[in-house]
């Protein structure tokens, strides 16, 4: 009677495959190793819990009773030698009278001298003149040091949370410079060109004052910067923590040949 082979799973698989393939070889022991694993983890389970239990009993049944031993030796007993004891002192000698240490303090009344006048004998006493020197009394004026140092301005300040700002900003400054500026005619027949710088200080009213050139290039250009700087209208005032200050500026005015 011819049976029927059942093919297994892996041989489907690799049907016509080279079956040298690592794949197919896993495969087929597979179940090999799985039966291996499971008895080789319930084998350290079970060494795990006997453990415990084998070592216990071997213990017991080791034990070493240890009894009282009789010690065949004699303790050895420390003398220390003591001191002596004080001699007693010596009996008193009858024939040396006692006598007591202390001795009573004695309180006696006397009078004390003082030289301190009494009432009466202060009452008979001439009245003491007054000086005749005369004190003169000269006033110091300080009213002129006060006024200068009320009337002298503060140090302006070089920058402030608030900077001033001219009528219009900074585009309203240059037109008004443009506007305002005549070419000197010396520095046109010169051929002079260049930028005059103008220090200044704009007060907390807004007014512009202290006027000076830092830097010059002649031929009547500064005095012209400085007379159109002085012609300037009031400033915003600067301010610092709210409160108007005096600021220093310094402002480049430029003189071009058209």
């Amino acid at each position: 009677m011819k049976t029927n082979h059942v093919e297994s799973m892996e041989e489907l698989v690799f049907k016509n495959r080279n079956k040298l393939y690592g794949a197919y070889i896993l495969r087929r022991k597979y179940n090999k190793w799985l039966v291996i694993s499971l008895l080789f983890g319930l084998f350290m389970i079970f060494s795990a819990v006997s453990y415990p239990l084998i070592a216990a009993y071997l213990n017991t049944n080791n034990l070493i009773r240890i009894g009282p031993t009789e010690s065949s030796y004699d303790p050895i007993r420390i003398t220390r030698d003591e001191p002596p004891p004080p001699p007693p002192p010596p009996p008193a000698d009858p024939s040396i009278p006692q006598r007591v240490a202390f001795v009573a303090p004695i309180v006696v009344d006397k009078d004390i001298e003082s030289d301190m006048l009494t009432q009466g004998e202060l009452s008979g006493q001439p009245a003491t003149p007054a000086p005749t020197e005369v004190i003169e009394i000269v006033p110091v004026d300080n009213t002129k040091n006060v006024i200068e140092q009320a009337v002298k301005p503060a140090e302006p300040w070089i920058s402030v949370e608030e900077m001033p700002q001219f009528p219009g900003g900074d585009d309203g400054l240059f037109r008004f410079l443009s506007q305002n500026i005549k070419y000197p005619q010396e520095a046109r027949d010169a051929g002079v060109s260049g930028r005059v710088f103008v220090y200044f200080v704009v007060e907390p009213d807004g007014s512009v004052s202290s006027l000076s050139v830092k830097r010059g290039i002649g031929a009547g250009c500064d005095e012209e910067a400085l007379r159109v700087v002085g012609m300037m209208p009031r400033w915003s005032p600067g301010k610092q923590a709210g409160v108007p200050v005096r600021v220093q500026f310094t402002l480049p005015v430029k003189f071009t040949l058209q």
